[in-house]
């Protein structure tokens, strides 16, 4: 006989998470910021992905170097000028009205206050899981 199953199942770190999305924008960012200093100094395909292999192995190692204060306070940086830009293009540039400008600002905002705040715990997920193997 089997015995009974105590406490919570332990959820895969391998789940739908929103800090994926932010991971992602970073490996696109890097492969971008490759090709670009590739084509700047005429080079190939073959460098452009080694110099964005190398700025992703760079800016990883920063984030996972970063103190939390630093961390959430670029966060927030980034989450405001998100929600200036937003606010700014829908009432401008889409003249649509102030209040439904302000209501996608704050969407955004929360979305991507939620994708940083889950991106450090993701990073904080995996730290742990890659020290238990």
């Amino acid at each position: 006989m089997s015995s009974p199953m105590t406490g919570a199942r332990k959820a895969s770190i391998l789940r739908l998470r929103a800090g994926l999305l932010l991971l992602v924008g970073f490996v696109l960012l890097c492969a971008a910021g490759g090709n670009f200093v590739a084509r700047q100094f005429g080079l190939g395909w073959g460098w452009a992905i080694l110099i964005a292999v190398v700025i992703w192995v760079g800016v990883g190692i920063a984030l996972a170097r970063l103190d939390a204060r630093i961390y959430f306070g670029v966060a927030l940086a980034v989450t405001l000028l998100l929600t200036y830009l937003v606010y700014d293009f829908c009432s401008s540039a889409l003249d649509w009205p102030g209040a439904v400008s302000l209501v996608l600002a704050l969407c955004a905002t929360a979305l991507l206050a939620f994708t940083f705040y889950d991106f450090r715990r993701l990073k904080d997920e995996l730290r742990i899981w890659l020290y238990r193997r």
